[in-house]
């Protein structure tokens, strides 16, 4: 939600080292953690942040519109607020239609629980966890950037055609969740971050998004490219690519038209992407 969430911050950040982030940038505009590379060395040992923007066709190198806002730290603002910078800012229709991460050609492996957590700065509407601004999300990953799996999102609503602002009615979506982890303010140790006691995806301590590889589905509904043999190989031997995109880009296929969305949403903004296990 850029009009309102960053009125203020879009007047004072002017961030220009990123200006031409193309497919397969091999890091001279990346970010890399203290586990992948080097800096950021506050993100604690076995915590891998997506570190390498492959796509990103919305990025100016400046404001939330700089590509590198995805790669260099999250710092979430809590249950009450969305973060106002160091996020990368998709449009639900506009020029930033998607990003694409990776951890400097590392695979991302599946293992016991969560593999990975979305970082998007959701927050809650006066104070109620069942209440949320949400802007969705859906997440899918790749070996070759060509064809991907996702994760089967379904919104429950009813009727579908009328936007519900219950998280519980947006299953397997990124952007429902808000982000508590912060590297300068509550920074995290790995068992901390991916602790999710009531196993519902949204980690206990850290906030965001939890996606476990066991759950990736098969479907080809959204022309994605999977297949149930690249689902397989995507479980077993784990993914190098992550792509998120907005779900106002998608076509429900029970309604025909877009997923809907808040009324004041403009697009998800990620803050990062953490991984578990990598290879």
């Amino acid at each position: 939600m850029k009009l309102t969430r960053f009125a203020v911050a879009a007047a004072v950040m002017l961030i220009t080292h990123c200006a031409n982030i193309q497919k397969e940038d091999t890091g001279a505009n990346s970010a890399k953690n203290n586990n992948s590379g080097s800096g950021l060395a506050n993100v604690a040992a076995g915590i891998y942040l997506a570190d390498t923007v492959t796509e990103a066709p919305g990025n100016t190198g400046s404001g939330t519109y700089n590509a590198s806002g995805i790669i260099d730290g999250v710092r979430g603002a809590g249950t009450a607020a969305g973060a106002t910078s160091g996020v990368f800012s998709l449009d639900n229709s506009g020029a930033s239609s998607h990003v694409v991460v990776r951890w400097a050609g590392k695979k991302i492996k599946n293992g016991t629980g969560i593999d990975f957590i979305v970082f998007e700065n959701a927050f809650y509407v006066s104070g109620s966890s069942a209440a949320r601004f949400m802007d969705l999300a859906f997440v899918e990953v790749s070996n070759d950037n060509v064809n991907y799996c996702g994760f089967a999102p379904d919104y429950t609503n009813a009727p579908e055609t009328t936007y519900s602002n219950n998280p519980a009615h947006w299953p397997r979506f990124a952007g429902k969740t808000p982000v508590l982890y912060n590297l300068d303010t509550n920074n995290l140790s790995a068992t901390q971050l991916f602790q999710d006691n009531d196993a519902n995806k949204e980690p206990d301590l850290a906030g965001g998004d939890a996606f476990d590889l066991d759950d990736l589905s098969a479907s080809n509904a959204y022309g994605n490219g999977c297949t149930t043999i690249l689902r397989d190989e995507l479980k077993t031997n784990g993914f190098i690519y992550l792509k998120l995109i907005p779900a106002a880009r998608r076509i429900n296929p029970d309604t025909g038209a877009a997923f809907v969305v808040d009324g004041v949403s403009t697009g998800p903004d990620f803050d990062g992407i953490a991984a578990r296990y990598i290879e």
